[in-house]
């Protein structure tokens, strides 16, 4: 007897795009559909893309438009998926669209919604992957490298802003630095972070207006290559003239907590004890954690997550993931202490897991003062 293969439905969006990129090997930019059957799929696209992406996708995926399967655009997913596969019982994922599922259930389908991840095999990188990673990363350390020396180079005036001759330098204006210096890469960035002072002290904050000495600047560049798709992740806090000696002692606690995280790193080794490591170096050295006036202060993140095909995928390095990590896999180490009065420090690097530890997948420099 012929072993039953789920037939699993995706409907291109933002929250599965990823996933048909790799499945695929290319990224619809628009409406499609891929029924997958175990290592074979059907991606159906517009006739506009048809040329193009059957080019560019993986053995074993075929691409067709509506008109090849006695179809039409304007007859929508339901239709093609009925003209694609003779199996009644559907597999799809979480976010699949409620006004989709409904049709298919008046055409005669049973959609059930997976448990799993569409790719858990996304976790564990291939040497190409891990290759493209790496190259996303060198352009993150290029670009880290230019918005550094834009701010070293400024001048401090005498109420303390920062100045490049006459013109004060603004997190706005660092940020186009690191925008032009990632296009010269291939690479696109949005929601960079240069954050300075009280802006520093929340983790997602871009930062806007003048940029001062003395205060904390964080940079967080995570860029995408427009070639390859794959992410990497890079911080790093600089603070132009002397920094307060309360900063410096921040700053050192959290370089010390990213070399204990990274000490924990390895094959086999628990997510969560990395980050307790990290969590638990901070704490030794004074820096607690939890809300003052509701306002939530200290290490108020997990210590990394993945990075692929998804700035944010897994695995997570946090308390809550109780998962060992496996060679191959592409994580960030990010621990950091915020607190509004003196503002923020976080300190990131991308690595894969290797048996025996890890690979800093493109080393950058951590000084703080500049």
């Amino acid at each position: 007897m012929k072993k039953y293969q789920p037939v699993h439905i995706l409907i291109r969006s933002a929250g599965n795009a990823a996933d048909i990129r790799y499945l695929c090997g290319t990224e619809p930019p628009e409406t499609a559909v891929l029924i997958q059957t175990g290592l074979r799929g059907t991606l159906i696209v517009s006739e506009m893309e048809y040329n193009r992406l059957r080019r560019t996708v993986k053995r074993g995926i075929t691409v067709l438009h509506p008109a090849l399967i006695g179809s039409s655009w304007k007859n929508g997913a339901a239709d093609w998926i009925k003209k694609c596969t003779d199996e009644k019982k559907l597999t799809v994922g979480a976010d699949f669209p409620l006004g989709l599922a409904e049709k298919l259930r008046l055409a005669g389908f049973k959609s059930k919604i997976s448990e799993e991840a569409v790719c858990p095999q996304r976790e564990i990188k291939t040497a190409d992957e891990i290759s493209a990673v790496k190259n996303t990363q060198h352009a993150a350390v290029a670009a880290m490298n230019a918005a550094i020396k834009q701010i070293a180079s400024a001048q401090i005036g005498k109420d303390g802003l920062l100045r490049c001759g006459k013109t004060v330098l603004t997190s706005e204006m660092v940020r186009a630095t690191i925008c032009h210096t990632l296009l010269d890469h291939d690479c696109v960035a949005a929601e960079t972070i240069v954050a300075c002072g009280p802006h520093s002290a929340d983790p997602h904050e871009r930062g806007t207006g003048p940029l001062r000495a003395g205060q904390p600047i964080v940079l967080d560049i995570f860029p995408r290559s427009g070639i390859t798709g794959y992410w990497g992740d890079l911080t790093r806090t600089v603070c132009r003239g002397p920094a307060p000696a309360e900063l410096k002692k921040m700053y050192n606690a959290v370089k010390a907590a990213q070399a204990a995280a990274l000490k924990e790193v390895k094959a086999g080794a628990w997510a969560d004890d990395v980050h307790a490591a990290a969590a638990g170096e901070l704490d030794r050295r004074g820096f607690k954690t939890g809300a003052v006036s509701g306002v939530p202060q200290g290490f108020i993140h997990g210590t990394g997550h993945g990075v692929g095909l998804e700035i944010h995928e897994a695995p997570r390095v946090s308390s809550a993931n109780r998962q060992k990590l496996r060679a191959g896999m592409i994580i960030t180490i990010e621990p950091g202490l915020y607190y509004p009065q003196l503002g923020g420090i976080r300190i990131e690097d991308t690595i894969a897991v290797t048996k025996d530890g890890y690979e800093i997948l493109a080393p950058c420099p951590k000084k703080l003062e500049i």
